[in-house]
């Protein structure tokens, strides 16, 4: 009475695994009936999902040459940062001595210099902001890809052995292809993520900058109008109208420092705008690279030369590294 339940089961066990095996053969039969209501939503007209071919070497090395340009442009952006937040107190302090002044245009320079202060508080806030977000950026990346080495790691031991879901008609769990494929498409997803943050993060100041480039020229050209002797020499305009208010008397306090800073205030923004720029430009460079390397990975030609699980390995290793290193000389004090 036994063996016919048993020749059941045994008969329905060989059923499903044969279909499973024959699952790509059975939607490629059925693909012509898909067009049929009720039919498209079964399992056979469910497109199967394209194998990827994991690259983390080639990931790792555009993560650390990327965040290596953005060390190079970190350097000296601390103190370009608090230098141009100084020159919103110089500026501030003119527009003062600007009011009380005999100028015909005293009240349209004022405003100009307030608004200049307020360009170069916005501006230096972001840049330390920016900066802070690239080293948080690199936090991010590190602790996804410890992450991902310890996944792969670990990959045959969370598996199913190959034995049994070789006989198995059913999927017993992820294989370790599967768990590897997770953890890669999940670093590439957030290295795009982090990247596209900081886009967001670095075209905020270069707008303030450019602004205050646009604010300098006109109050150049109303102070012109206003006096002739004003020199031709436009990043020079701040100065000379301090020094022409009395701004350099040792009456007004730091009297050296704010001319300096007046003086100087055209060149801090030229040069903040070149490394806000220069960041921009890496980021959009590793954005592109990434965009490059997801097509790659998912061209079908390419899955027949596998990387080595040990490659893997070894190249998230180097790469932690060299971001852990980049990282360091990024948050030493800069002399």
């Amino acid at each position: 009475m036994m063996r016919k339940p048993l020749h059941w089961v045994l008969f329905l066990w060989m059923f499903a695994w044969l279909a499973s095996r024959m699952t790509t053969t059975l939607r490629t039969a059925f693909s012509p009936l898909c067009i049929i209501p009720g039919i498209s939503r079964s399992t056979l007209c469910v497109p199967a999902q394209p194998p990827v071919a994991i690259n983390f070497p080639e990931l790792l090395n555009i993560q650390g040459s990327t965040f290596e340009k953005l060390e190079g442009e970190s350097a000296g952006s601390s103190e370009l940062s608090i230098k141009v937040q100084k020159a919103e107190m110089a500026a501030r302090d003119l527009s003062l001595l600007v009011r009380f002044s005999d100028f015909n245009s005293k009240d349209s320079i004022a405003d100009v210099l307030d608004t200049i202060a307020r360009d170069a508080k916005k501006t230096g806030r972001g840049l330390s902001r920016l900066n802070a977000k690239v080293v948080g950026g690199i936090d991010e990346v590190m602790a996804l890809n410890n992450y991902a080495m310890t996944t792969i790691e670990g990959a045959h031991q969370k598996a199913p052995s190959p034995l049994l879901q070789a006989i198995s008609p059913f999927k017993l769990g992820p294989t370790a292809d599967d768990i590897i494929t997770t953890a890669f498409t999940l670093a590439m997803d957030w290295s795009e993520q982090t990247i596209a943050k900081l886009v967001l993060e670095a075209a905020r100041p270069r707008q303030d900058l450019e602004q205050m480039g646009v604010d300098l020229m006109t109050l150049y050209e109303i102070a012109t109008r206003e006096s002739k002797p004003i020199s031709e020499e436009k990043e020079k305009v701040l100065g000379e109208l301090w020094t022409k208010l009395g701004g350099n008397q040792k009456s007004v306090r730091d009297y050296g420092d704010r001319l300096e800073l007046l003086n100087d205030l055209e060149e801090y923004r030229k040069k903040a705008l070149a490394h806000v720029t220069a960041t921009l430009r890496a980021l959009n460079w590793m954005s592109d690279d990434l965009e490059v390397l997801r097509d790659r990975v998912a061209a079908p030609a390419l899955l027949e030369g596998k990387v080595p699980l040990h490659v893997h390995i070894e190249s998230i290793k180097k790469g932690l590294e060299r971001l852990r290193e980049g990282q360091t000389r990024m948050r030493a004090p800069q002399i």
